[in-house]
């Protein structure tokens, strides 16, 4: 069971956010630039964003399966509710 131990911003040229997991690995996500749900991107926004994503077949199923991807963190932490720290314990939850 992998958790996740911090969100810092991420250090990697074009990248957000980075998410470190228990096992220590460390997972990149977010276009940089960009404004997120979080960062108060507008209900209209956020449906584009599921839209294009979940039309995406290989990210959907990385997104449904809970598969430890950029496309995970990025789905659950950004643009999931406005709230990170709540974001952060939902996807938490659902990995265990």
């Amino acid at each position: 069971m992998v958790q996740i131990v911090d969100v810092k911003k991420s250090d990697r040229k074009g990248k957000k956010l980075k998410a470190i997991l228990s096992d220590g690995v460390v997972v990149h996500f977010g276009l940089d630039g960009s404004q997120t749900y979080t960062e108060g991107a507008s209900k209209e926004k956020r449906d584009a964003y599921l839209k294009r994503h979940l039309g995406n077949k290989t990210e959907k199923s990385l997104i449904e399966n809970k598969i430890i991807s950029p496309s995970l963190f990025a789905y659950y932490l950004l643009w999931n509710t406005p709230s990170l720290e709540k974001n952060i314990s939902i996807l938490n939850r659902l990995l265990r």
